[in-house]
Order: structure tokens, then C-alpha cells, then sequence
């Protein structure tokens, strides 16, 4: 497909996506754990292995619910499986554009792709918090290169998730900055001031992704489904078991051809949440707050220096959520092994959106095996970067 083709094909795709619901997605650095936010992209990087942190720290004022502050944590670990070659990282071939479509698996089997598989944890919780949650995943996912230039996955994940309430500690609580799972319910706290309870229940998501390449851009766009079976998450002892609905997440990444010296990576990321896809008489209504739809969009552009002298690079990016906050975000690169991030995220116009005041520090590891190049190293003929 032709560099106008492939413009024209990402912007008919961008308008359609505002109205995709999608995942709520909680952190800044969202690219930073991808298999959260689809567990297709499961084993979708540069090497054999990968080992992730994430630590938050948010706080927020919203004149709605008073200050609240949270911490979170993501540990997260996934791998391919088999033999493999990625051959777009590969800097023995690095001007063969048929080739870095490819991650191989045996040269003596059909090359077509790959499997892999990854474990995670999530934690996040407040010191006066009265909701805290633990979340601890497992995802398998299957990549293909059916086509020189086109490539495809799918992925699934199981959850087991766990949460704690304990009412003692405060009412230090904004969903804006909480991890989502375990709504917060304060009319009933109001009521009960001791009340301490804790619940745990098993979910499942679905994830695929779908993507080209060609010598000046790389596109790929991905959707996913959780809380498949609606998951029951009652911490209050309700007689009506609510469940959790479904989120959606659609995501979109662009990857351009600057010039010799930069490159640019555009993303976005559509969510929303509390989706009924069956009557609602099967799950509870929408006439309580702590329910209702929630729904923003995450975007933003990252640059590259390409094919860096050093092994210490350092590469910047803006992001937005809803264009009420602005992110600005650094990534040390050091080599094949570390990618060191840092990102601060903070209202836009506090003033004209009062509701949002969300504040969040993030620091995110990755520590990689087995990559073949440094991050930006042949940036323009990697399809997993």
C-alpha cells in the first residue's frame, strides 16, 4: 500500500474510532504495559524476553469528592516462545523491507509468526484510600505474517482480581485516579462507617490487532473486550450481585519517516466504559453515579532520534487525555537492555474542566533480553518497536 493510501486509510479510520468505546485507561504511560491494554500485544517487542515496571503516583482535587491521592504498581513479565528471528531488527539485513515484516519462527517450517505468553500484577491503593485492589493476570498470544508487509495477532487473558474495603481508613477515593474493578459506592459507606469487607472474582479479555508496514510508515490499529462474562465485584453485601460490564479498547499507532536524523510515533487510545451487550434487567441499572458510562480518549506523539551513534539516547513525547491534561514524557534509552521513562501528567485547563484535577508521576523500567538493536536503531524497518 502506498504512503497516500496508508494516510488516507489511518485518517477514515481516526473518526470512526471516537465512537469505539474502550478501556479505561488508568495509566499515562500506556504503551509502557501494552498487554493491559490489549492481550494481544503480548510478546509484541524487540528480543526473547521483557521484564516491566510501573510505579504511579496520583493525587487529585475535584471539587465533587474532596482531595484523594493513590499509589500504583505494575510488575509484568512476557515472552516469546520458540525459536524466532526478528528480521527487521536485525541489523545483518536492515534494507530488505519484505524482511522486517517478519518475526520467524523455524526457517525449515513456514515462517509466519510466533507465540508468546506473559504474566502480570497490578496493585493500587491509598493510605486513606478505603478501597485497594490487586489484580494478577496471565495472557497467551499468537502473531502472524501472513503477507510481506501486513501482520495480525490475537490474544487472550485470565484475571484473577481481588479487593479490599475498609471504610476505617478514609473516603480518600476519585475514579479518575483509582484502578478501576471495584467501583466505590458512598452512599452506602455514609451509612456505615466500619463496614470492611473482601471480594474476589475471575475475569476474561480478549484482544486482536491488525497492521502494515512499507518504507516510510508503519500502521496499525488493535481493538479488545473485558469483563467477557461479567464478572460479579460486590464489596457491599448487595442482594442484586451487580456486575461489571463490558470495556472496549480501540488503539491506533502511526509510525512515520521524518527525515535521516527523526522519527515520529503517533498514538491514540479510545475507551469506554460500562457496556451492556444483553438486557439490562441482568445487571444493575444506570440510575446510581458510582455506575455510570465512563468514557475519554488518550492521544499523543513521541520522537526518535534515528539509528542514535551513542547507547545512551535520550527521546521525548506529549501526550493528552481528552485535551484536559498535558503529558509531557522523556525515555532513556541505554542500549538493548533499559528503557528508563518518566512522565508527569497534569490538568490542561483546571479552570474550565473543575471536575478533572488529576495529577499523576510516573516512572516505568523495561528491562529487555535477547533485542537485536538498540530502541531506535533501523527505526524505520522494525514492526515491533
Amino acid at each position: 500500500m502506498c504512503f497516500k493510501k496508508s494516510i488516507l486509510f489511518l485518517f477514515s479510520f481516526l473518526p470512526a474510532s471516537i465512537f469505539v468505546c474502550a478501556q479505561n485507561a488508568r495509566f499515562s504511560q500506556i504503551g509502557t504495559i501494552s498487554p493491559l491494554l490489549n492481550p494481544s500485544l503480548t510478546g509484541r517487542f524487540d528480543g526473547k524476553a521483557r521484564l516491566t515496571n510501573l510505579w504511579g503516583w496520583y493525587n487529585s482535587n475535584n471539587p465533587q469528592v474532596g482531595y484523594a491521592q493513590t499509589q500504583h504498581q505494575d510488575l509484568g513479565f512476557d515472552i516469546k516462545i520458540g525459536k524466532y528471528r526478528s528480521s527487521g531488527d536485525d541489523p545483518s539485513n536492515p534494507n530488505n523491507v519484505n524482511e522486517s515484516a517478519k518475526d520467524e519462527t523455524l526457517k525449515s517450517k513456514k515462517q509466519n509468526g510466533y507465540w508468546a505468553a506473559g504474566i502480570n500484577y497490578y496493585h493500587y491503593g491509598g493510605s486513606k484510600s478505603p478501597i485497594e485492589a490487586s489484580f494478577i493476570s496471565i495472557s497467551a498470544a499468537r502473531h502472524f505474517y501472513n503477507k510481506s508487509n501486513k501482520f495480525y495477532g490475537f490474544g487472550v487473558q485470565l484475571t484473577s482480581a481481588t479487593g479490599k474495603l475498609d471504610r476505617s481508613k478514609g473516603t480518600q477515593y476519585d475514579r479518575e485516579i483509582s484502578g478501576g474493578g471495584f467501583p466505590y459506592r458512598p452512599e452506602i459507606l455514609k451509612e456505615d462507617t466500619t463496614l470492611k469487607s473482601k471480594k474476589t472474582y475471575t475475569d476474561f479479555n480478549i484482544g486482536g490487532y491488525y497492521g502494515l508496514i512499507t518504507d516510510p510508515i508503519l500502521f496499525e490499529m488493535g481493538f479488545s473486550l473485558s469483563h467477557l462474562f461479567y464478572p460479579v465485584f460486590d464489596l457491599y453485601n448487595d442482594k442484586d450481585h451487580p456486575k461489571l460490564r463490558h470495556r472496549v479498547t480501540a488503539y491506533s499507532n502511526l509510525r512515520l519517516k521524518l527525515n535521516n536524523k527523526w522519527g515520529l510515533v503517533e498514538k491514540n487510545v479510545y475507551w469506554r466504559e460500562g457496556l451492556y451487550y444483553r438486557s439490562k434487567t441482568d445487571h444493575i441499572t444506570d440510575t446510581v453515579e458510582w455506575d455510570a458510562p465512563f468514557e475519554s480518549f488518550w492521544a499523543g506523539v513521541e520522537f526518535y532520534k534515528v539509528n542514535p551513534k551513542s547507547n545512551i539516547n535520550l527521546n521525548f513525547g506529549i501526550n493528552s487525555r481528552s485535551f484536559r491534561t498535558l503529558m509531557p514524557y522523556l525515555n532513556l534509552n541505554v542500549g538493548k537492555y533499559v528503557d528508563l521513562r518518566y512522565s508527569y501528567e497534569m490538568p490542561l485547563n483546571s479552570n474550565r474542566f473543575r471536575a478533572y484535577s488529576a495529577k499523576r508521576n510516573e516512572i516505568g523500567l523495561v528491562l529487555s533480553y535477547g533485542r537485536n538493536t538498540s530502541r531506535a536503531t533501523n527505526f524505520y524497518k522494525k514492526i515491533n518497536f
